[in-house]
């Protein structure tokens, strides 16, 4: 792999980093500082997805009541791949009350992320986020 593309993979796993630190903080300008106004996010509760910054913006009043500031919001795994101005990356995080490796955790469950960005003006952008879970019985 060559070097820049490593790189740009480094840039974009401390964003996203950043951004999982911001929701452990609830601290929602941060969250929100490295999405595209035009974003789209595909979440777990309803609805079937949200277009725009402001709609982003509103999803996280759900999160926040249930989700207590401090509490885990962490990458089990990471894996970006960055070209010169698109990049994805494929995550598998924890939320819940600690780091627990137990699925079945009451107080926490394992979900899938997947962020597209794209690079405006020399910085990476998220301008789409998919959260989901396996489909169950």
């Amino acid at each position: 792999m060559p070097e820049q593309a490593k790189a740009e993979e480094a840039r974009i796993k401390a964003l996203l980093e950043g951004w999982a630190d911001a929701v452990r903080r609830h601290d929602l300008p941060a969250i929100l500082a490295h999405h595209e106004r035009d974003m789209v996010m595909f979440d777990l509760p309803p609805p079937l997805q949200c277009r725009g910054i402001e709609a982003y913006e509103q999803t996280w009043d759900l999160l926040f009541r249930y989700h207590k500031p401090g509490t885990a919001f962490d990458f089990r795994e990471l894996a970006v791949t960055a070209g010169a101005d698109v990049a994805f990356a494929v995550a598998i995080m924890w939320c819940g009350s600690d780091s627990s490796s137990n699925p079945i955790d009451k107080d926490g469950f394992l979900f899938r992320l997947t962020v597209g960005l794209r690079k405006v003006d020399g910085d990476w952008r998220i301008a789409h986020e998919h959260h989901s879970l396996p489909a169950t019985d």
